[in-house]
């Protein structure tokens, strides 16, 4: 599943059944799987690991956009229209990813209508993702952003992700400050707990979708 975008993995089985010899990568942590300005023909397909997705502002500081897992499609935009990459994607965690060319990832769609279709669906969930996210921006509130994002973000399985209070802002659309103001208020309610700057999720805030099962954590 992709961390923020929760895509299915059906598209990857299916890719990996159909073309078995794809190029697969191992990325280290903290390797690039791309960089933001190149040009590439190349589309990956998270395998496992979890990348963090960047952009660079024209100060050079750096953005996280978006946190993908398993499943995730990642790289196709640039890989299809010719253009520079407009951001980076980097390994969180070691990580494993299927690099396709742009044009054999065309040969698969038009000759496996059941991947074509789960591919499409893919593309589909992550325009209605961002447009999810975009509607949470305008309405929800940072408490119910935050506790969505960190029941997100981490599996029970897998290391913490340190994110600092700027890099939870860049993901919900917010300022640290405010992002910090509603970490304090979380802490008072008791939603999440702080314990030498690793922060545990406890339980999603009120308006929240869901509550995590197990306590996710990540220290900002």
């Amino acid at each position: 599943m992709s961390e923020t975008l929760r895509v299915p993995s059906a598209m990857l089985n299916r890719l990996l059944k159909v073309a078995p010899a794809l190029s697969r990568r191992k990325i280290a942590k903290g390797r690039a799987v791309y960089r933001q300005g190149e040009f590439s023909e190349q589309v990956f397909v998270v395998v496992s690991g979890r990348i963090g997705i960047t952009m660079l502002r024209a100060g050079g500081q750096e953005l996280l956009i978006d946190i993908v897992g398993a499943g995730a499609l990642c790289g196709e935009g640039a890989a299809f229209d010719g253009m520079p990459r407009f951001s980076s994607a980097n390994a969180l965690e070691p990580s494993e990813v299927l690099a396709i060319p742009a044009a054999d990832f065309c040969k698969l769609m038009s000759s496996d209508a059941e991947l074509a279709a789960l591919i499409v669906q893919t593309i589909a969930l992550k325009q209605r993702t961002l447009a999810s996210r975009l509607v949470q921006v305008a309405q929800a509130s940072p408490e119910v952003r935050i506790t969505e994002l960190l029941s997100q973000i981490t599996l029970p399985d897998s290391p913490a992700i340190i994110l600092t209070h700027q890099q939870i802002a860049n993901l919900i659309g917010a300022s640290r400050i405010t992002v910090t103001r509603a970490m304090q208020k979380l802490r008072r309610e008791g939603a999440v707990r702080c314990k030498r700057g690793q922060y545990e999720l406890v339980r999603a805030h009120r308006g929240a979708s869901a509550s995590p099962e197990n306590g996710a954590m990540v220290r900002a």
